[in-house]
């Protein structure tokens, strides 16, 4: 059995192995320029391929191996590779150098493929650097590179660059949806989005997954399947993680991470996954970028879009930080648990910071309108006062009383100046109040201290209209309100 796995993990693996150019995934420009160099016979004797793992980058070499040969063979002839991560001895070197440096017996050009240049001792990177310099015509050194070390600035001055970008989740997703289909492996559809976004931009990673998965179960790869295998967390428990900040929950919140661990779920796994949530809590923020979430499904996005509100942009950004440096000092520490503690416990203390903070310039903020508020009641009572009759004019001025509610302004008057003439100057004041503001949607509210008789009817029918009401009622210390219709102004 265990041949028959291996037998099969090498079709898979292989077969989908990119042979020409319209096979690549992904890398449509670095192909349109390769061969353009090509056919205008520009293509330099040194390139350099730059990109992440898993693009494409050493299949690429080989195909352009294949189309400068003139090769129609599935094989890669006249093609040799070597790799910094091998530690291949300074002897294996000279000899790869000069088996190329032999002119080819069938086929026009060598080419010899270098990886992994960082991890080169000096000695063999001297042997390479070398032979730059020396060149035979039919020739071509190919490195491909996954980090834009220091070592690559010496080699950028003698070769072409060509950047690899990370494959999009979309192309890795049905380029797997294909192969299941061709291969008649049954997978849920939330199964193999998984799987293209466990990827990270990487094809070669996602296929090798895929491939991995396919032999824990034979008839239908499931969503939990993959969870389970790949050490994936589910969302819920970031929403549950975050709801928990917010009502200061440390204990919870300790807990829960513990559940987590009980799962299998890796530190790394999960600080990557918190980082992804609290990015993806300040996109929901902005209509103009909720298109960046990697989600189809609605109600993720509406579940990101309804917890976002409960958080400020500034708290989100820090907390990113935080995430960073959770990261960076988990990688360093023997115990990276305990350092996840520690930042969790962070990132509610500074919730807690930022909401009184929040709440006490909320305060202040709120105070000052009201103070604004009640400075232009009495400017414009004082340019009206030759028309009042002088014995309201001194209640008009001192005994109004504002209040900022829900964005709403509340005027609250006494009853003795609950009358036609009092509604008239309210309905001048709030004029004279949008146009100086210059907001026409400024909304108005009146409020009346009423005796203990007031009609219970009218009170009842407020407080249907409006369900704040009662709360605006506790909150003021009113016993009665009353509504007043909306003047046209």
């Amino acid at each position: 059995m265990d041949n028959k796995v291996s037998s099969y993990k090498t079709v898979l693996t292989r077969k989908y192995r990119p042979i020409k150019w319209n096979d690549l995934i992904g890398q449509n420009e670095v192909i349109i320029i390769l061969k353009n160099a090509i056919k205008n016979s520009f293509l330099s004797q040194v390139l350099l391929f730059l990109g992440p793992k898993g693009v494409g980058k050493n299949t690429c070499a080989k195909i352009l191996s294949n189309e400068l040969n003139s090769f129609s063979e599935v094989g890669y002839l006249n093609v040799f590779e070597i790799s910094g991560f091998f530690n291949h001895p300074i002897e294996f070197i000279f000899e790869i150098i000069r088996k190329i440096f032999i002119y080819p017996k069938k086929g026009k050009y060598k080419i010899l493929i270098i990886n992994d240049i960082h991890l080169f001792s000096q000695e063999s990177l001297n042997l390479l650097l070398k032979s730059i310099e020396k060149l035979p015509s039919h020739v071509l050194l190919i490195f491909c590179c996954s980090e834009n070390h220091e070592i690559i600035d010496s080699i950028i001055s003698h070769s072409q660059v060509y950047n690899f970008k990370k494959i999009s989740l979309k192309e890795i997703y049905f380029f797997l949806k294909k192969i299941s289909e061709k291969e008649c492996i049954q997978i849920e559809k939330e199964a193999l989005f998984l799987i293209s976004q466990y990827g990270n931009g990487s094809i070669s990673k996602a296929l090798y997954t895929f491939d991995r998965l396919t032999f824990y179960e034979k008839k239908k790869i499931s969503k939990q399947l993959v969870m389970e295998k790949l050490g994936i967390l589910d969302i819920d428990y970031y929403f549950n993680m975050i709801n928990y900040l917010l009502n200061e929950k440390i204990s919870k919140i300790l807990i829960l991470l513990n559940q987590i661990f009980k799962n299998g779920i890796s530190s790394t796994t999960f600080i990557n996954g918190l980082t992804n949530h609290f990015r993806n809590l300040l996109l929901s923020k902005n209509t103009d970028t909720i298109f960046l979430l990697k989600y189809k499904n609605k109600t993720i996005i509406q579940s990101y879009i309804k917890q976002s509100k409960k958080l400020s942009s500034s708290f989100l950004i820090k907390a990113l930080m935080i995430c960073h440096n959770m990261e960076k000092e988990s990688i360093l520490s023997k115990n990276s648990r305990l350092i996840i503690e520690i930042y969790l416990i962070q990132l509610v203390n500074g919730f807690y910071f930022y909401k009184w903070n929040f709440n006490r310039y909320t305060s202040e903020l709120k105070n000052k309108k009201i103070q604004f508020l009640k400075e232009n009641w009495k400017i414009f009572i004082q340019k009206i006062s030759e028309k009042i009759n002088p014995i309201y004019l001194n209640s008009l001025k001192n005994k109004i009383q504002f209040q900022i509610f829900e964005s709403r302004i509340i005027l609250i008057i006494p009853s003795n100046l609950e009358n036609r003439e009092f509604f008239l100057i309210q309905a001048y004041f709030i004029k004279y109040l949008r146009k100086k503001l210059n907001n026409p949607h400024l909304k108005f509210k009146t409020l009346t201290k009423k005796l203990d008789n007031f009609p219970k009817e009218q009170y009842n029918f407020l407080s249907k209209k409006n369900k704040c009401v009662d709360k605006l009622i506790e909150k003021l210390n009113l016993k009665f309100s009353y509504s007043i219709p909306k003047i046209p102004i």
